[in-house]
């Protein structure tokens, strides 16, 4: 193969790796705007509940403190293997089982939680996962804009 040839090819790849990178900023920027979204969401939901409970206002002996039980999280961020760095970031939930620990923070304020503060617990999970999402896509970018990176090197000697 001759070295023209090689540096038609490398080329080739360069276009498709920046086609590759503004597509993955078009997402990335789609979801961040998804998680503003949904935060705020969330946010307005919780306002609304405030509202709504008007005198019977959150105590601060319904919050745990250190001499509290033990509880776990009912949700994880982890690597999708523990050896690469570079994987995926994925959401681990757990089911609510006080026996081993997994409680539901919702019920610490009421055994029956308004509609809004439901939902505000919905938005807020939903913005876990992209959260999440949001991670793995600039994973993906910094890797391909790292091959430009070193492509652009190789076709400059």
């Amino acid at each position: 193969m001759s070295v023209e040839s090689e540096r038609n090819a490398a080329r080739l790849l360069l276009d498709s790796l920046y086609l590759d990178m503004f597509h993955l900023i078009e997402a990335h920027t789609q979801c961040r705007i998804d998680i503003e979204r949904t935060n705020a969401s969330g946010a307005i939901l919780l306002a609304r509940t405030k509202f709504q409970q008007g005198g019977q206002s959150i105590s601060t002996a319904q919050i745990p403190t250190e001499h509290s039980a033990e509880f776990n999280a009912l949700c994880r961020v982890v690597n999708t293997t523990e050896t690469d760095k570079d994987a995926d970031i994925t959401i681990e939930r757990h089911a609510v089982d006080k026996e081993n620990g997994y409680v539901e923070p919702l019920h610490w304020f009421s055994v029956l939680p308004p509609m809004s503060l439901r939902n505000a617990v919905e938005k807020f999970k939903k913005s876990i996962e992209l959260v999440a999402e949001s991670t793995n896509l600039q994973r993906e970018l910094s890797k391909v804009l790292n091959g430009i990176d070193r492509l652009r090197r190789t076709l400059a000697l």
